[in-house]
């Protein structure tokens, strides 16, 4: 800022010392061209707040803060006093949501007490046929405060909180009385993904069945949100959406396919517009992706129902994009129909829910499932079709 007194102040310089004046004169002229350019770039956005531009765009900034700090405020489960002071809130008693959902964008929803889990027991169960019409139902275990996305293969999105999905009768889960999130014509849900953590991290990871991948910033992807479409992430026609997985830029991520192999690579090396990242056989697709984080290993269940255990050190980051990535199973098991179900960071504390071909729904602690190798329902006649690993929260008194 030149004020009135600075002017004084370079007048009696001048007069006292006239060698001086060039060097004032070029400093003003120098600021004054300062000046000129800032007061050009309020114009112009003057220009923009009044033709309504600017105001959309922040508008929908705001908008997408408001949403990340709601979801913020549901997992912990109280209001979050800004700008800052300390959160005081009163813990809640949180439940586990027992989710059960396929293609036809059907969900079966069970709440369940943590204090009552017991490892072994059979949660629950389908009156009717598990996988009609060759759907591929899917099990997902998440928080009653958890905010739940539903992923469509057109790219369309629907966001719903876990607790107001409605609840089957008991512990019988019957198709034909699931709540539906209905697809529009030639869609399929492919994924339900928990979000709630999503302001948490700086970046969404969207991979396809066929191993493609791209990566945005969570902005960006919270954006997208507030639209319901995030695009299908998919170049090929025969390919579908796998899901989304969120990150920070030192993460190592991670996808595994149904033949037995695993690719991983740190997240900010991934592509910023869809590649192919993984070179996957002809009857080959990705069933499961998830970040290495600070749980020690990783899980992998087999249609058999056998417990592959791997610690995340045994993980050989790829240095390029079409690698084949690691062999989980051998030749001679991949050879005799040996599939993988699906795969998930793991430490001894945690739990599993399995989903059994006939339909019953088992519950299992991850230290002793580990130690027996397998899930000794997990027979031919009665295979594995999906599980999720989960964590219980925290009891209070």
């Amino acid at each position: 800022m030149i004020s009135p007194d600075k002017i004084d102040e370079w007048i009696r310089e001048v007069e006292e010392r006239p060698a001086s004046a060039e060097l004032i004169i070029r400093y003003i002229a120098r600021r004054l061209s300062e000046l000129t350019a800032r007061d050009e770039e309020l114009v112009g956005q003057n220009i923009e707040l009044l033709s309504g531009r600017k105001v959309g765009e922040y508008e929908s900034r705001i908008a997408s803060l408001e949403y990340q700090l709601e979801l913020l405020k549901r997992q912990l489960g109280g209001e979050v006093i800004l700008p800052s002071e300390v959160p005081s809130f009163t813990p809640i008693q949180e439940k586990l949501n027992l989710l059960l959902y396929n293609q036809l964008g059907q969900v079966l929803r069970m709440e369940m007490d943590p204090a009552r889990l017991t490892s072994g027991r059979i949660m629950a169960g389908m009156t009717s046929e598990v996988a009609p019409e060759g759907m591929s139902p899917t099990v997902l275990v998440t928080s009653s405060q958890e905010e739940l996305l539903f992923i469509f293969d057109s790219g369309r999105t629907v966001r719903r909180p876990a607790a107001q999905l409605p609840q089957a009768d008991g512990d019988r889960f019957d198709w034909q009385k699931a709540f539906i999130e209905e697809p529009r014509v030639k869609e399929e849900l492919t994924a339900i993904q928990p979000i709630g953590k999503m302001p948490l991290f700086e970046l969404c990871i969207q991979a396809s069945r066929r191993g493609y991948v791209k990566k945005m910033k969570t902005s960006f992807f919270t954006a997208h949100l507030e639209e319901d479409y995030i695009g299908s992430g998919v170049k090929v026609r025969a390919d579908k959406t796998c899901g989304v997985t969120f990150a920070n830029k030192t993460d190592l991520f991670v996808m595994v396919s149904q033949e037995g192999h695993i690719f991983s690579m740190p997240a900010e090396r991934l592509p910023t517009a869809i590649e192919e990242v993984v070179q996957l056989g002809i009857t080959d697709h990705i069933v499961s992706t998830f970040i290495a984080g600070k749980k020690p290993s990783i899980l992998f269940i087999t249609q058999n129902g056998k417990a592959v255990h791997r610690e995340i050190g045994w993980l050989e980051p790829a240095n390029s994009f079409k690698s084949k990535g690691q062999a989980i199973l051998s030749k001679e098991r991949r050879e005799t129909g040996v599939r993988i179900v699906g795969a998930a960071l793991v430490e001894e504390t945690d739990w599993g829910m399995m989903l059994h071909g006939d339909g019953s729904l088992t519950m299992h602690k991850l230290d002793e499932l580990l130690a027996a190798g397998s899930v000794s329902a997990g027979q031919p006649a009665n295979p594995i079709l999906s599980f999720s690993i989960f964590h219980l929260p925290e009891i209070k008194d």
